[in-house]
C-alpha cells in the first residue's frame, strides 16, 4: 500500500494547437501553476500544478488517432465527451464561473444551491473537460 507515499498527475489530451489556451484557462480560473513545458513527438506537453495534484495538458496526435491499433487517450471530439469528471472545490463558485466565461468556458449545468447549503455548477473548458465546481462549506474553511 501506498499510503501517503505517492504524488499523482492527471494527463489531459486536448486537440493538437489547443495546449497552450487550455493551459492558460487552468491558470486563469483556477490558479495552477505552470512547472514545464516541453515537445516530444511533434506534440506540446504543459506541465500545471493544481493544489496538490500535478496536470499535463497534453496535444492528441491526429495520425495516431486515425491508426486502429491504438485505443487512446483522444481528446473530447464534443463538449463533455468524456470518460472523466473533474470535481473542484472552490471558494466562490461565481466568480469561478466568472472567470471562465472570460477565458473561454462555457456553461454546463446552471448555478444551484445543494442539499448542504453550497453553491455548485458544471462548466466545460475550452477543450471540452468537464470540471464540476462546489463551494467550499464555511466548516471546510
Amino acid at each position: 500500500m501506498l499510503g501517503s507515499n505517492f504524488s499523482l498527475s492527471l494527463s489531459l489530451f486536448v486537440a493538437q494547437g489547443r495546449e497552450r489556451d487550455t493551459a492558460e484557462f487552468y491558470k486563469n480560473v483556477f490558479g495552477a501553476t505552470e512547472t514545464n513545458s516541453y515537445e516530444m513527438l511533434r506534440l506540446t506537453m504543459i506541465e500545471l500544478q493544481l493544489g496538490p495534484i500535478g496536470i499535463v495538458v497534453c496535444g492528441s496526435d491526429p495520425e495516431r488517432e486515425s491508426a486502429p491499433s491504438y485505443q487512446g487517450p483522444y481528446h473530447p471530439k464534443n463538449d463533455g465527451a468524456v470518460s472523466t469528471i473533474f470535481q473542484l472545490t472552490v471558494p466562490d463558485v461565481e466568480s469561478v464561473v466568472d472567470a471562465a466565461f472570460e477565458f473561454g468556458g462555457m456553461m454546463r449545468d446552471r448555478i444551484q444551491t445543494d442539499m448542504n447549503g453550497r453553491q455548485v455548477a458544471s462548466i466545460f473548458d475550452p477543450a471540452g473537460h468537464v470540471w464540476v465546481l462546489i463551494e467550499r462549506g464555511q466548516d471546510e474553511e
